[in-house]
């Protein structure tokens, strides 16, 4: 679709960002080690984790809505689009 044409540097970035950051916590775990500190640091890793992830789901929904809401309206399937786009949107909260 344009939107992933469109975004894909950016998306592609992310994600990049996304592994290293999980890469991150991987080796934090991997260290045998009894330092307290490392717990707090994985919990932190963990939180940039979930941030990133949040805002790579919200750069790709917003540019799905504009791609796919003007397809559905040409294509009279307004109707039909926002219920789709309802359900992904409360997948994305669970």
């Amino acid at each position: 679709m344009a939107h992933i044409e469109r975004d894909r540097k950016k998306l592609l970035a992310r994600i990049n960002r996304l592994v290293g950051q999980l890469e991150a916590v991987r080796a934090l775990l991997e260290r045998e080690t009894e330092d307290d500190d490392r717990c707090y640091e994985v919990m932190r890793q963990l939180a940039s984790v979930k941030g990133a992830l949040r805002g790579l789901m919200t750069a790709y929904l917003e540019g799905f809505a504009r791609d796919h809401m003007q397809m559905a309206a040409e294509g009279g399937r307004i109707e039909e689009f926002s219920d789709e786009l309802i359900e992904i949107v409360r997948s994305f909260q669970s």
